[in-house]
Order: C-alpha cells, then structure tokens, then sequence
C-alpha cells in the first residue's frame, strides 16, 4: 500500500515526464512541486516505488521514469479530470452535428477533429456490419461483367463494392432482383442474410425460377468478403513528433500496425461495451506491436445502442487527463448527433 507521500511523489513524476519527456529526480520534484521534504527523503520515497514497480531508472545517474503500473494507478486514483474549454465543445459540436450526409464521412471528419485537438493518433471503428439490420440493396450495372452493388443498413452506413457476373444483366432486371432481395432479407442483420441466402439457394425452387437464382447468387456476392468494421485513423504523422518514436525501426513498426487495420479493430472491439471509457497503458494493449503506446477509448451510441468506438493512441507518456476529456465529450456529442439524426 503506498501512502500520501508515495502517491504525491509519483503524481509529481508522472506530470513531469509527461511534460517533459526527460527522467525526474529528487531536487526537481523539490523545487516545482513544492513537497516539504528534504531530498534525501524525497530519494528514500523515489527508492520505494523503484522497488515497488511504480517507477524505473533509465541508468544509475539518471533520475526516475513512470513505468504502465505506475500510470496505471496515476490513472486510476491520482489523476485531474480537466473539462474542455466551452470554445472546443461548440467546434466538436458544430463538426458532429446532424446532417443527411453519409454517417461514413461524419466519422471520418470525427477521426480528424479528435487528432486536431489532442497531438495523438485518432481511431473511429465503424458500425460492424454484421451485427448492423438489412435496410435495402441497389445494383448498378457498369460493365458487361461488373455491378456495382450499394448496401444500406440501418446504422445509415452505405457500402459500395463492385462484383463481377458471369452473365450480362439488364439494369431493369438488376433492379427487380434488388426488389426481391430487399423484401426477402429487410429487417434481418447481415449475420442472418447470408444464412437465409444459403438456406434459399437450397430451395428446390431455385432450381426453376432462373430470376430467382440470379438473385441469390448476386445477394450472396455482393455479401462475401464483407467480414470487420471499418477503421478509419486520422494524424498518424503525429507519432513522428514523440521523442519515444525518433527510432526509425521503432516508427515504422508503429506504421505498419496502423495500415495493418485488423490490429485496430482487436483493441477497439474490446471497448464495444456500455462502459463510458476504456483506458490500455502499454503492456495491457492486446497487440503485441502497439504495446510501446497506450489507447482511450469510448464507445458512440444511437439511442441505447452501442455503434461504434472512438479514440486516440499516443505515447505512454501521453496527457491522459486531457486526451480522455477530449475522447468522452466526442464520444457524447456524436452520439447525440447520431440519435437527432434518426429521430
């Protein structure tokens, strides 16, 4: 158990190193914090979290650093909640606010803002179209052996792909097979549409009607291959600017991961939970290459339904009182945009 004057101390170190990315020892903790202790007392306390796991020191005559146990309980117990200026509140606002655009490119202008306004990367992961309810399908015919399929769901999402056909399909008949299917799968989640199409296409009356057939094998195209939510990162370039990251290796791992989306939507589907935040301090990251960061996290909703999660990914040495002020307020305002928006 550490008492007030361990728990002062390591508040005091946390907030150092955070601002200054360089290890704390006893006679700055002294001078800017104000603790009245001498620093041979200060020393002794420094010693105590050292061997408690709180804190590390880099080499012998440096001073010390936080270790993810030592944020963790920053975190946990030790921590300011800040509020955002009334100035950022009105700008998330004013970028989240309802609009009959597609909810695809309010997320992405969301993933901006979050990294405008904090220095981290930010992540938003989309609706999971699994899970999201079959609304409508449209099909556009664009070559001889090509279709654009246009799937709509009832997150207000709206996928695009094309698929390729083995026979020539006239727009009029692209349109009653879209009639079929949206009267056959609506109100269904995709999980269950593929299942129905499958159970369909067993029919012995498949096997006769020849539109009937065309529409399933293109229902089933136009479904396969869609599998994870999307992930969309804004200010990647913004992990260059931390000293941690000046190692080239170091970087390009950390890119690597951020293109390699499926990693991101490991971490972010742990937070699709009715908790209003997640916070992962390095080592507790799930994925092995992003482990020298940590992640807030927060999911959107519409109405009591969880959709989505937003957040940042930054240094350990990232401000986290901020970065979680930033993360909720979003996540809060986007959901009530999302739910006036359905109303």
């Amino acid at each position: 158990m550490l008492n007030a004057r361990h728990q002062g101390v390591l508040r005091a170190i946390v907030l150092d190193y955070i601002r200054t990315a360089e290890p704390v020892g006893s006679r700055i903790i002294s001078r800017k914090y104000g603790f009245a202790l001498s620093p041979a007392t200060i020393r002794s306390t420094m010693a105590d979290l050292e061997e408690l796991g709180y804190v590390a020191q880099p080499h012998t005559s440096a001073g010390r650093i936080p270790t993810d146990r030592g944020y963790r309980l920053y975190v946990d117990r030790l921590m300011d909640r800040p509020q955002l200026s009334r100035a950022e509140v009105e700008r998330i606002e004013q970028q989240v606010a309802p609009s009959t655009g597609e909810i695809a490119e309010m997320l992405r202008e969301t993933g901006k803002l979050l990294s405008a306004l904090s220095p981290y990367v930010a992540v938003v992961l989309a609706p999971c179209l699994h899970e999201s309810q079959f609304r409508r399908v449209e099909f556009v015919s664009l070559a001889r052996d090509q279709v654009l399929v246009i799937l709509l769901t009832d997150t207000d999402l709206v996928h695009h792909k094309v698929v390729s056909v083995d026979e020539v399909m006239a727009q009029e008949e692209l349109d009653r097979i879209a009639r079929y299917l949206t009267g056959l799968l609506q109100g269904h989640t995709l999980r269950e549409v593929r299942d129905l199409l499958v159970a369909q296409m067993a029919e012995e009356k498949a096997q006769y009607d020849r539109l009937l057939a065309r529409a399933l094998r293109l229902g089933a195209k136009a479904l396969e291959a869609e599998t994870e939510a999307d992930v969309y990162v804004a200010g990647a370039a913004h992990i260059a600017d931390q000293p941690e990251f000046a190692d080239i290796a170091t970087m390009k791992a950390l890119f690597s991961a951020f293109e390699e989306k499926s990693k991101l939507v490991k971490i972010l589907n742990d937070c699709l939970t009715d908790e209003d935040f997640k916070i992962f301090i390095g080592s507790e990251i799930p994925v092995r290459d992003i482990q020298g960061l940590s992640v807030i996290a927060a999911p959107y909703r519409r109405r009591d339904r969880v959709l989505g999660v937003l957040g940042v990914l930054g240094p350990t040495r990232m401000d986290y009182g901020r970065a979680l002020a930033v993360v909720e307020t979003t996540a809060k305002l986007l959901s009530r945009a999302l739910t006036e928006r359905a109303a």
